[in-house]
């Protein structure tokens, strides 16, 4: 191995480890096989940094990464990387930086991917102007069949507050590129914060699936890209696809320094992150929401920095899809868009057995008070199959509307027409209530907690009835706010 080769296992591990309170330096002779004393030295001569001085820096940057995209306390961070007390910290972090961590914190310095050596990404402290930061290391290496992006935000459900995987994938990809952008505004203008889908033929658990949206299945993926003024290429899988060339599209985009955006690699077709990939690709890493699950963990293996390790992800039959969200793009979503794109999704329509938009509340309700489809001869497994799509859409329509009447109020609180500003607080209001309604409906049937007791509240016919009036309520409002949306694309 070169001593370039050794450096570069070096910069992996720190990577990897990063977030361990103290660093554990036997451990990494172990792995690089050689004395802390001739890594230190091999270290200093390769890179110019002391070993010390750089893993304290590279703490400080992941640290300032999690002040601009976390709620955390600045003493919680602090303790987080090592740090014994704020007094600390706050010196180590304004030594490298050049302000104090709360300073840095109320100025949003852009934090996002640097290339810290060829085949290794991590965070940095960008350039406004390039968008871009400095490469660290003064002599690289490549090795022939990996890059790992370091520092990619874990996704998972209730990350961000919320439980769109496609938006939260898209808001972790934003972090990472140094793009601040809220979760509320990826996910409205997406439209994917007024989507609502009912099967009307079946209990369905693909209802809540982001593709449904639209009538064009693949635009709300596209829409994504343009969201957080991204470039967008798309690699679907059909019978022709071949595993090279999904191989081939991971490998250019992650070589690059950008996550890749797919739909299974572990378990269900939802919207996953790969933030690298070994031997040549046959293996990926990333984060995926089912990855702790333990109907889908036994196939995977995890990194030491959290990421998934994957070796079957081809195998998976629910791999549909491979997305790269990459370099900046003029093009954005404007405020006509949101209103056109809200719209689309709420208006009353019927796809193949598909309702949508306004249209599904009342597929919802139908199948509610058919008590034919909640006889007593149900058993466990159907009822729970029964309340998976009815938590399903109503934790769909609670993200998307909450998120909706948070973003409404921020757009009345800009320097608008006295009469836009009184339509967007009306629209921040009925979409306020219809995430009201639909909670209503959560605490009729409880908490997963009690799984017998959710069941048996399903099943009773009166809870039922007063679930369904609640699904009248929130088709009201959302007719209210569709009134509203098309009076102001007239204007």
């Amino acid at each position: 191995m070169s001593y370039s080769s050794q450096t570069h296992a070096i910069i992996s591990y720190i990577e990897a480890h990063i977030k361990s309170e103290k660093m554990n330096y036997r451990d990494l002779e172990r792995k690089i096989g050689f004395s802390l004393v001739h890594i230190r030295d091999l270290f200093q001569r390769n890179t110019g940094y002391s070993l010390v001085k750089y893993v304290r820096t590279r703490k400080i940057i992941n640290s300032a990464f999690e002040l601009v995209h976390s709620e955390q306390s600045i003493m919680d961070i602090a303790l987080k990387y090592g740090f014994a007390n704020h007094e600390s910290y706050t010196r180590a972090f304004k030594k490298i930086v050049g302000v104090t961590p709360s300073e840095f914190r109320s100025n949003r310095t852009r934090v996002g991917k640097c290339e810290l050596a060829l085949g290794v990404y991590g965070l940095g402290l960008l350039d406004e102007k390039s968008k871009g930061a400095m490469t660290m290391i003064k002599e690289q290496y490549k090795s022939n069949d990996s890059t790992i992006l370091y520092g990619v935000p874990r996704v998972g459900w209730g990350v961000y507050g919320g439980n769109t995987p496609y938006a939260i994938c898209l808001k972790a990809c934003a972090d990472y590129l140094g793009d601040d952008i809220s979760y509320d505004k990826i996910l409205v203008e997406l439209g994917a914060a007024f989507r609502l889908t009912w099967n009307e033929e079946e209990w369905d658990l693909g209802n809540v699936d982001i593709y449904h949206t639209f009538n064009d299945t693949s635009e709300v993926y596209e829409l994504g890209a343009k969201v957080i003024g991204r470039k967008f290429e798309m690699l679907g899988r059909d019978n022709d696809t071949t595993k090279e060339q999904f191989i081939e599209f991971i490998k250019t985009h992650i070589d690059e320094g950008y996550p890749c955006v797919a739909l299974g690699i572990v378990g269900p077709p939802e919207a996953c992150l790969i933030t690298g990939y070994r031997d040549n690709g046959s293996t990926l890493l990333g984060w995926n929401f089912f990855q702790d699950d333990p109907d889908f963990a036994g196939s995977i293996d995890k990194d030491e920095c959290g990421y998934f390790i994957s070796k079957d992800w081809w195998e998976n039959t629910d791999t549909h899809a491979v997305m790269c969200i990459g370099h900046s793009s003029e093009d954005v979503v404007t405020k006509d868009d949101v209103l056109k794109n809200a719209v689309q999704a709420l208006i009353g329509r019927k796809q193949y057995c598909y309702c949508k938009g306004i249209k599904a509340y009342d597929a919802w309700a139908k199948m509610l008070a058919d008590n034919g489809d909640f006889s007593d001869g149900d058993n466990f497994s159907v009822l729970f199959h029964k309340m998976l799509c009815q938590n399903d859409a109503m934790v769909s329509v609670i993200d998307g509307r909450g998120c909706a009447a948070e973003y409404f109020e921020k757009l009345s609180q800009q320097d608008l027409a006295a009469a836009e500003v009184k339509s967007y607080k009306e629209l921040a209001k009925l979409f306020s209530q219809v995430k009201t309604a639909v909670c209503s409906m959560q605490e009729l049937i409880g908490g997963w907690d009690d799984i017998e007791a959710m069941l048996a509240n399903l099943a009773n016919v009166k809870i039922r009835e007063d679930i369904c009036e609640y699904i009248r309520q929130a088709k009201e409002l959302d007719k209210k706010a569709l009134e509203i949306i098309n009076g102001l694309i007239d204007k």
